[in-house]
């Protein structure tokens, strides 16, 4: 046990010398910075680009947690459907849950001043905003859409952009149009919309360009009198999510699909983590590729000392023991390389992180600068990534050293 210590002792000095002496000019020496330049960058680059990822889901969780309700039921048969009061009313005292809302949404043809656009239209019942999240999201004017006989409209951000709406002007409406549903055109009209007239009251910052109303002006306008396209369902800050659901499936029956806040959105997280996974596979190929330098500049070293390498043999060291010391300089090239890598991949996420010094490039957006997550796993894979290449890349060159010390007697 002792002689096996004192073995892997010798190899690993042996290997440290022979990383001290690379900083003399040399071919060898040369491949060797390269290949220690190439894991430093592709390390770094790795853990920010990682990093920038799971900022933005992170940032995506946020603002929908905002946006969205704990659950949301859809139906599984058409766009929209009707439940009447009693199953509502069930609904409403299932265990763990604090609101239930009908909501009714399409796409419609809005106008204001000489702005016009397509968008979607979301008819809310009144309470909503009690419940809702999103009046933290209001920090212009009020969350209200309906007060007395009077209609109002909840802007977004882009909406308001595009159409220049303003709160101060009482001469200007939102101008809703939506197709009838029966096109009958008698001779000498083309009145084939409804219309509905909404006083802007406020403005949600969110980057979907979207209007909220009152569901049964909006219902009116869509000729869908008794219509629902979504039940929103808010649950207490203590229930059991799963639990709860199953509950609501048992009432609704197999004809519904209910969602939490990351179903919701599934396919666009899906896409998030598929393009997280291409671009680690990416940087992980130029990695790769750079340890080809790490593999000729070891195997260069080992032609290079081969007369050193017999002589250690001469003096008693085993060939496995060469081979030892082959790997541990390799290893050593690449520690070099990975965990200045790691640490100034770090350093630019936590700066990123608390200046903001990159910013998007977009105004229409809710934040301004790239958002950044720093994950441990996202290190762990990185370090066995490089770690793996790296012993991978020293295997052949590490085999070939006893081969020619012996050759060269």
């Amino acid at each position: 046990m002792y002689l096996l210590k004192f073995a892997a002792m010798i190899s690993l000095r042996i290997a440290l010398r022979y990383v001290l002496a690379l900083r003399n000019f040399s071919t060898t020496q040369i491949l060797s910075f390269l290949a220690f330049l190439g894991i430093f960058l592709g390390s770094m680059a790795m853990v920010v680009v990682l990093s920038a990822f799971n900022g933005f889901e992170r940032l995506l969780k946020e603002i929908y947690h905002q946006q969205d309700p704990d659950l949301k039921v859809m139906s599984l048969k058409g766009k929209t459907f009707k439940l009447n009061a009693l199953m509502i009313n069930r609904l409403q005292k299932t265990e763990g849950v604090e609101g239930v809302f009908q909501t009714i949404s399409d796409k419609a043809y809005v106008q204001y001043g000489d702005g016009q656009m397509v968008l979607e239209v979301v008819g809310i019942e009144p309470g909503f905003e009690k419940f809702s999240r999103m009046d933290s999201l209001v920090k212009t004017g009020k969350f209200i859409v309906k007060s007395g006989d009077i209609s109002f409209g909840l802007v977004s951000e882009p909406v308001r952009n595009a159409l220049q709406v303003s709160l101060k002007n009482d001469f200007e409406f939102l101008q809703i149009s939506y197709p009838k549903r029966k096109k009958i055109l008698k001779l000498g009209t083309s009145k084939i919309f409804n219309q509905l007239n909404l006083i802007p009251t406020g403005f949600v910052q969110m980057d979907e360009q979207r209007i909220y109303a009152p569901i049964e002006e909006v219902r009116l306008l869509m000729d869908k009198p008794n219509g629902i396209s979504n039940l929103e369902i808010f649950l207490n800050k203590n229930s059991n999510q799963e639990r709860t659901r199953l509950k609501l499936e048992e009432i609704l029956g197999p004809d519904f699909s209910i969602k939490n806040e990351m179903e919701q959105h599934e396919d666009l997280f899906k896409i998030l983590k598929i393009e997280k996974l291409f671009v680690f596979l990416a940087l992980g190929f130029i990695i790769l590729i750079s340890s080809f330098n790490l593999f000729v500049s070891c195997s260069m070293l080992v032609i290079d000392k081969k007369m050193d390498l017999f002589t250690l043999m001469a003096m008693g060291m085993e060939p496995s023991e060469i081979k030892m010391t082959i790997r541990y300089l390799g290893g050593f090239v690449t520690l070099l390389g990975l965990i200045p890598g790691l640490l100034t991949g770090l350093g630019i996420c936590l700066l990123q992180k608390w200046y903001g010094w990159v910013p998007l490039g977009m105004t229409s957006t809710t934040i301004q600068a790239y958002p950044i997550e720093i994950q441990g796993l996202d290190f762990l894979l990185v370090s066995l990534w490089v770690l793996i290449i790296g012993f991978l890349a020293v295997l052949k060159p590490a085999s070939m050293g006893p081969k020619l010390a012996i050759s060269s007697h």
